[in-house]
Formats: structure tokens, C-alpha cells, sequence
């Protein structure tokens, strides 16, 4: 509930809404850089930045929390987004002799290519010809780069933005966060994590060892911001990490699809593959462009490594053409570091162990879409924008003099905790955002104070809800920004815990000064406790050149009358052929808890491999339990 609280709290400020408080002054930040590697550079996290060959090749979006930071700062006047993916401390060194003097506000993120983080994900989980002795060097390299040089690197870099700061500015270093739940067996076992298939398995004890060196980094980085000596700014550690295993935003959380983009996973707040084992037509695939070429010479048509042809002699090929041009890029990069003086200035550079040739090919030749796995997605940052612009008002507040930010205990409030008994998929309503902020940008009342607007969704179906902005205290005016804020608030900080396994939510209110926003389910008269796993009853029958289909279902296809689930699903499994297609929803659910029912034909011979083995069912949803009886 105190995350809850503080995070309410955080997009109040984030907004600029009325406040009595000098904290929540921002005007004081007109000079803004973002600086660090891939979690400040944002890579796959919205669109890209610009078409400019830097940002390209250093892969910033601009749905990366400085770029949220900066959306919502009211006078910055210059900014600079030097960020790079990739980058370790020695390359952040060099962003900092780019950046301008007389900043007001900076924020990194710094330390995980110090560790050889790409290496180890490349290593111990994407390579599918990787070891358990290759995976365990390089985590011990990791451990060793973290014991002997990560604190003074990241100290040299503090001490190095600070001769570019304004007196009185503020420096914020964000953590990382752990990627896994640790505790859950499925997605070590039946899942396939590496690249294209194969790979070492993501066990417990795996999981558990990147999150300790997770926590070692923080550690570590936070040391260094406590303890550095300065002479311009405040220096603040942004820690979000907690976050995502609050609010059950990890990867292998209890209940979660391998497909990333099953409801199952809606909070989750990194990017991933859909790790459903041999399910190679997920793999990103076509043009690849090495970063640092133009388009003209940095294009190779990679088709022919459709993971269905891709055996270990296509990859050790693949590698051979491709590793002069590594080497070459490599290089290239290590001639533009002088590594004497990068020592002078306090600045160790790593020494990462590679695991080979396709290691290699894994980590230059792919393209940002493969990239971005394993980094913040859109509601991850989101997460660190909030965190670090709260640690701003705590370091404005002590600037000040004055007593720091507390939180709003009123601003959030979850239907759940008001004993409501109406639940919504997370899919269905995560999929309303932007439509209802858009439908009130172009539809409210113009020149009227207080004005309500409300829009129902998904009508007739158990995911029912009603979206509503009421305005109060003579407001007028609508931030379409905030709004998506404001909803995506209530639907990331209420409901989630263990006991919610398929992440239903019952919806809430958030007060953000004069505005109040709020999601209503409708349903009351739903199975309660809501399942913790999706239900599903089928039946076929040999109808002469037919097969006729009974499904009955609950948890799942709850909003959409099967058109973007069940019917999809069942002809991308058979083909065209289904006919006197029909679904219906209870008004309320039946005697065995089921609140759906569909009945279709399909060509003849489809039960055994498209229903009994419960591959359409758990493509749309319906988990992988139940097969499909009858003679059809």
C-alpha cells in the first residue's frame, strides 16, 4: 500500500497539478540531459527518438523516462539526450564531455555494461550452444567487476557531471530491477528461453542468481551516489526496483502465458519473446541493420535463418561471414577509448568474456525489436519516471530547507479494498486507455467548469466497464497526457498480488487535484473468488463432412464475443471453412460456472489437432487443460 501511496503521490507532481508546496516547483529545470545506456536510452520503448544517425544507432524512444520527464517539465529550455545503448562507464565518460555546462537537472542510468549484462543474458540465456561453465564465468566475471571497480566507475562519472552542473542542481542515478519471479517452477521447465530454441534452462537458482547480482549493482551504485564528493549538486539514488515484484511486473510471475502478449502478462514492465517452446515463428526475422552502418551498406536479408531451417551449421556459417565485420566493429570502438586516461579520471573498463561466434551474431546483428528484450517496457518506465521524480522533489525539498514530500493517502483508491465483487480482464481494459483519453480530447464541453465525460465498454459482456472523468473546484481544461497517466495508474497500482494469479481488476478511482478519473466493472454477478486459471468445457461431433463444436468458457474471451480470441484462433489452426458460428453470454454464470458459450462447424478432422490437444483454447486464452471430447 506505501508504493501505492508514494505512486499516486508521484503522478500528481507528475503533472503539475495545484500544489501549496516550493517542491513541486519545477520551473527551477530549464537546462535537462539524460545520459547512460540502454535503460535511459529507452531502446523498443515507444518509437524511435528521431531519425537522426545517432539516435538510431544508439537506439533512443521516446517513451523512455527522461522522455516522460521532459514531457511534463514546464520551462526546459535545452535538452540533451546523450544516452546510448550499450554504453559501460567508459563510453558514458565521453557523453559527459558532451554535455553542456550549467545543467539544472541530469539523470543516468550506469553499471550494467560494466558487468557485461549483455553478455550474460546472451550466455546464460539466449544462446541456444551455451554451457553451464560458460554461463557461470561470465556471472563470476560480472561478480568480480561489480567487487572491484563498479563503485569508483560510477563515482567518476557523478564526480565528472558534476563539474557541468548548476549550483544547486540534481542528479538522479536510477537502479535496475530484477527480472524474475524466482519462485515458480513452469517457466523453467516447459518454457523455451533461448535463441532460436534451446538454451541452458531458466531454473530457480538462475533466476535467483541474476537477481542477487540485480541487487549487488544497486547496491553498489547506491554506495557510490551516498559517498561521492561534490560541490554543485545534490546527488539522489531513484530505486525502483522493488516495483515490479510489488506489483507482480516480473517475468515467470505464477499463472503468466510464455506469449508476452497473453492478459496474463499486462503488468509485466520488461520486454520478452514468447518463450512457448519451439514456437519459432516469433523469432524476429528480415532485414537486420548493423547500427553504425547507413542503410545502404548496413542491411543483410537474414530470412534464411527462419528458426525452423536454423540448425547449428547454419549458425556456425552465419557467424563465419559475420564475425570480420564484429571484429571490425569492435575494434573500432575500443580505438576511440584511451583507456590511460579513461584511468586517470577513475574509470576501469570491463573485460567481457564472449561465449562465441553466435553470441556475437546475437548481440550486434539483431535489431531493436530483439534488442529491447530484457529492458523497461512502456509501463516500466513509466515506473522509473514516477520514482525519479519524486527523489527531484526530495532533493528540491532539502535545497529548500523544508520538509520533504509526503504521500496523498486519498489521491488512489482501489474498488477491491471497498469489498467490490466486479472484476474485468486486465487485457480488456488496458486495451481502453488511449481510446477514452482521445474520445474526451476530441468530445468533452468546451467553455464549462466541472464537466463529467463517461463511456462504457465492452457492453453486454462480462468485462463490461464504464470509464469516467469528472472535473470539480471550477476546472475546465483536459490533458490528454494525464489522462493516460491517471488510467493506467489505476489499472498498474490496484489488485495485484499472489492470490490473483490471472490479474483480474476490479477498478478504482484517482483524485489528481480537480480531476477525478475512475474504472467501473459492472459485473457483480461473476464467479467469486474470481479463477485463478481459465476454465473451458468442448465437445465434438462427426457431423459427415462437419465437425460441430460446443465450447463453453470462463476467465477467458470475456470481453471480445470470441471475434479476437476463440475465432481467430480456431481458423489460423484449420484454415477457412468455419461456419454457423455462434456465441453467446450468460446473463449471469450457469450451473457449473461457465459464462460463455460458442457452437460452430469447421472442416471435417480438426478435433485432434486443433481442440483435444488444447492448441486453439491456449492460444486464445483458455489455458492448456481440458482437450476437447467427442467422436469429431
Amino acid at each position: 500500500m506505501l508504493f501505492i501511496l508514494l505512486l499516486s503521490l508521484l503522478h500528481v507532481v507528475f503533472f503539475r497539478l495545484v500544489s501549496a508546496q516550493a517542491y513541486d516547483d519545477f520551473s527551477w529545470v530549464k537546462s535537462f540531459a539524460a545520459i547512460g545506456d540502454s535503460f535511459t536510452a529507452g531502446i523498443g520503448s515507444g518509437s524511435l527518438y528521431s531519425d537522426a544517425q545517432s539516435d538510431v544507432d544508439c537506439s533512443r524512444y521516446d517513451y523512455s523516462y527522461p522522455i516522460l520527464m521532459h514531457r511534463f517539465l514546464p520551462n526546459v529550455q535545452n535538452f540533451q539526450y546523450l544516452a546510448c545503448s550499450g554504453d559501460t562507464s567508459a563510453d558514458i565518460m565521453g557523453q559527459i564531455d558532451a554535455m553542456n555546462p550549467g545543467q539544472d537537472l541530469v539523470v543516468l542510468t550506469a553499471g550494467g555494461n560494466d558487468l557485461c549484462l549483455s553478455s550474460i543474458i546472451t550466455t546464460c540465456i539466449v544462446n541456444r550452444f551455451s554451457s553451464e561453465s560458460a554461463c557461470q564465468n561470465i556471472m563470476s566475471q560480472a561478480t568480480q567487476n561489480a567487487n572491484s571497480f563498479l563503485g569508483t566507475n560510477i563515482e567518476a562519472l557523478i564526480q565528472a557531471i558534476d563539474t557541468k552542473m548548476n549550483k544547486n542542481g540534481v542528479i538522479v542515478l536510477s537502479t535496475y530491477a530484477p527480472y524474475f519471479n524466482a519462485e515458480t517452477t513452469a517457466c523453467g521447465t516447459t518454457e523455451n528461453w533461448g535463441w532460436p530454441f534451446g538454451g541452458l534452462k531458466l531454473t530457480t537458482d538462475h533466476r535467483s542468481q541474476f537477481n542477487n547480482l540485480v541487487s549487488l549493482t544497486n547496491f553498489f551504485l547506491s554506495d557510490a551516489a551516498i559517498f561521492v564528493k561534490v560541490s554543485n549538486a545534490k546527488v539522489m539514488v531513484s530505486d525502483w526496483s522493488p516495483w515490479p515484484q510489488l506489483m507482480n511486473g516480473q517475468f515467470c510471475e505464477p499463472g503468466a502465458s510464455p506469449n508476452p502478449n497473453h492478459p496474463s502478462n499486462a503488468g509485466v514492465m520488461f520486454f520478452k519473446w514468447d518463450t512457448t517452446p519451439a514456437n519459432l515463428d516469433q523469432v524476429p526475422v528480415g532485414p537486420l541493420r548493423i547500427r553504425g552502418n547507413d542503410s545502404s551498406s548496413g542491411e543483410v536479408e537474414l530470412d534464411a535463418m527462419r528458426m525452423e531451417q536454423l540448425d547449428y551449421m547454419h549458425a556456425i556459417e552465419l557467424g563465419a561471414w559475420m564475425e570480420e565485420s564484429i571484429l571490425e566493429k569492435q575494434r573500432e570502438k575500443e580505438a576511440k577509448r584511451d583507456l590511460h586516461a579513461l584511468a586517470k579520471r577513475g574509470i576501469t573498463a570491463p573485460n567481457c568474456p564472449t561465449s562465441g561466434t553466435l553470441s556475437n551474431v546475437v548481440q550486434y546483428f539483431l535489431t531493436d525489436e530483439t534488442g529491447k528484450i530484457f529492458h523497461p517496457n512502456k509501463l516500466g518506465h513509466e515506473a522509473m519516471a514516477g520514482f525519479a521524480i519524486d527523489q527531484v522533489r526530495i532533493a528540491r525539498a532539502d535545497i529548500l530547507g523544508i520538509s520533504p514530500p509526503g504521500c496523498a493517502a486519498s489521491a488512489l483508491t482501489c474498488f477491491q479494498t471497498l469489498s467490490s465483487k466486479a472484476y474485468a480482464s486486465a487485457y480488456s481494459l488496458y486495451s481502453n486507455t488511449a481510446d477514452f483519453c482521445s474520445s474526451v480530447a476530441s468530445g468533452h464541453p468546451t467553455n464549462v467548469a466541472n464537466w463529467p465525460y463517461s463511456k462504457p465498454y465492452n457492453v453486454g459482456t462480462p468485462d463490461e466497464s464504464v470509464w469516467l472523468l469528472q472535473l470539480s473546484n471550477g476546472a475546465s481544461s483536459f490533458d490528454e497526457n494525464q489522462c493516460n497517466m491517471a488510467m493506467n495508474q489505476i489499472l498498474d497500482g490496484c489488485d495485484g498480488s499472489s492470490s490473483n494469479p490471472m490479474n483480474w481488476k476490479f477498478g478504482g478511482s484517482n483524485v489528481l487535484g480537480s480531476y477525478t478519473y475512475s474504472i467501473s466493472p459492472k459485473r457483480t454477478n461473476r464467479p467469486f473468488p474470481p479463477p485463478t486459471a481459465p476454465k473451458q468445457s468442448c465437445k465434438s461431433w462427426y457431423k459427415l463432412v462437419l465437425d460441430a463444436y460446443d465450447i463453453y468458457g470462463a476467465g477467458w474471451a470475456s470481453w471480445d464475443w470470441g471475434q479476437q480470441s476463440l475465432r481467430p484462433n480456431s481458423t489460423s489452426c484449420f484454415g477457412l471453412g468455419i461456419t454457423n458460428w455462434n456465441f453467446q453470454y450468460f446473463d449471469e454464470p450457469d450451473e457449473n460456472g461457465y459464462e460463455w458459450h460458442a457452437w460452430f462447424n469447421s472442416p471435417i478432422w480438426t478435433r485432434s489437432r486443433c481442440f483435444n490437444n488444447n492448441k486453439v483454447q491456449n492460444a486464445a486464452g483458455g489455458g492448456d487443460q481440458g482437450g476437447c471430447g467427442g467422436n469429431g
